[in-house]
């Protein structure tokens, strides 16, 4: 019996509700670590209050001092940033089996709102949770702190892809790279997945406004490289999408690692 397994911590104060599924996330974990059933319990036993939030309700406002990490169940929310004149940056996209903000743990506030895009469930683990579980097995402490880590590289990304890369192709990396996460999760079907972003919501993430959206959207179906519709996005060509966002999915880091 290894020393997870053997060795417990005490309930979390607020476990009262049933458990709700974190299979995505533990998904996400072991596309990365050896990561055991017992480990994953470890999680499930201290995961237990959900919150579900309409569409464009924020999850966390700028500034907001929270107590917890907010785990997404279900839906598409966004980091963001707004201006005084009331424009919006979006910064990284987060699906289901994202830890939305748990760089929150270290930084009790944000610099950045977290919007929900579509109708969103998160689960809490509270920061307080968190300190206890980390304390008793520091092996967690590595695998959460990998999770920021991770976002990191996504948001080097994203300067990398509004910075240096042409229209079509800012759009094409962006529908790859959510390809690519939801695969991890088991959110796709074949190449395409569900995608309830506008296009307006799109130009947030990508520095365009909706007008120009729409046009690379349309020349990137009659290249018949993919289809966005519907909240729908279907790649229809992986490859020809690849050369021309000159997509490397290195930067997910979904090759397994030692810990």
């Amino acid at each position: 019996m290894t020393q997870v397994e053997s060795s417990r911590i005490a309930p979390s104060p607020h476990s009262s509700t049933p458990r709700p599924n974190i299979d995505k996330f533990v998904a996400t974990v072991r596309k990365r670590y050896d990561f055991s059933p017992a480990e994953a319990e470890l999680l499930r036993d201290r995961m237990t209050e959900t919150q579900s939030y309409a569409p464009g309700e924020y999850l966390v406002n700028e500034g907001d001092r929270i107590g917890y990490s907010s785990l997404l169940l279900e839906g598409y929310a966004a980091r963001s940033k707004d201006t005084s004149d009331g424009e919006r940056q979006i910064m990284e996209l987060q699906i289901p089996g994202d830890f939305v903000d748990l760089h929150s743990y270290p930084l009790e506030v944000l610099d950045h709102g977290i919007c929900a895009l579509s109708r969103c469930t998160i689960v809490k683990l509270h920061h307080e949770d968190i300190s206890a579980l980390i304390e008793a097995h520091p092996r967690l402490a590595r695998i959460l702190w990998f999770s920021t880590m991770v976002d990191a590289s996504i948001h080097r990304e994203w300067i990398m892809n509004i910075g240096s890369r042409s229209g079509k192709a800012r759009i094409a990396h962006l529908l790859l790279e959510l390809l690519c996460r939801c695969e991890v999760v088991g959110l796709a079907d074949g190449d395409a997945y569900w995608f309830p972003l506008n296009q307006t919501q799109i130009g947030e993430c990508l520095g365009f406004t909706q007008m120009h959206v729409n046009r690379l959207l349309k020349e990137l179906r009659e290249q018949e490289l993919v289809v966005v519709r519907s909240q729908q996005v279907e790649v229809l060509d992986r490859d020809g999408l690849e050369k021309l966002a000159d997509f490397n999915p290195s930067y997910l880091y979904l090759d397994e690692r030692t810990a």
